[in-house]
């Protein structure tokens, strides 16, 4: 219990951060990390991509299977097999990382129009039972790699293989979901901060401090 304290307070700090679909945002609509990390997503359908991370099996590693497709397509920094601590790092990243809110607790499943009007192949789905500020832990989070449409790549929970599912057929119990997109630069978008503010640097810096770093 000690040691969970202060994750949530972190998580807290991230969400009040991430770039949650202000109005007078813009989402950035070309990112080359989505190109590579769709391009493995797609290329590891079939594999058990969730290994490597102690897991006694593959039916709690959606997380850890989106760290080992990030790492493939050349992001090394994010590597969790919780949903909520990957998205801690992601929001970390240096070139930057842009959020959307798709889902916010609102209605009994995804809305294909927000979810198309703002994303594209290659982004990170996050999804939560509970805020994503909370600790959504074992199967209170799920999360997979953008395809094309409303197609997701993602940890199969049943057997651990990697493979592509219609959006609504895994995630539409999960009221908070996400969209995450690298490569954003970190800059101020349209008077909105991006991912590395100040607040997200604040977490990391409480992060090292329990980690003794």
């Amino acid at each position: 219990m000690r040691l969970l304290l202060p994750l949530v307070l972190v998580l807290g700090l991230l969400s009040q951060a991430a770039f949650a679909g202000h109005p007078g945002a813009t989402w950035q609509a070309k990112s080359l990390p989505s190109k590579s990390i769709y391009g493995v997503a797609k290329a590891s359908v079939g594999k058990e991509m969730w290994k490597g991370f102690g897991l006694a099996n593959g039916t709690l590693g959606c997380a850890a299977a989106v760290s080992n497709v990030l790492r493939q397509a050349g992001v090394s920094s994010v590597r969790s097999p919780l949903v909520t601590a990957m998205r801690l790092q992601l929001l970390r990243q240096s070139n930057g990382c842009l959020e959307r809110v798709i889902r916010d607790g609102e209605g009994e499943e995804i809305d294909d129009a927000v979810l198309l009007k703002d994303c594209q192949p290659g982004d990170i789905l996050l999804a939560f039972r509970d805020p994503p500020s909370k600790l959504n832990a074992g199967t209170s989070a799920h999360c997979g790699i953008m395809g094309q449409g409303t197609q997701v790549y993602t940890n199969n929970w049943m057997d651990g293989i990697w493979t592509e599912v219609e959006i609504h057929q895994m995630f539409d119990a999960y009221p908070y979901v996400r969209l995450l997109r690298l490569g954003a630069g970190g800059q101020m978008i349209n008077g909105v901060k991006t991912a590395d503010s100040d607040r997200v640097k604040q977490a990391g810096k409480i992060l090292n401090k329990r980690a003794g770093r």
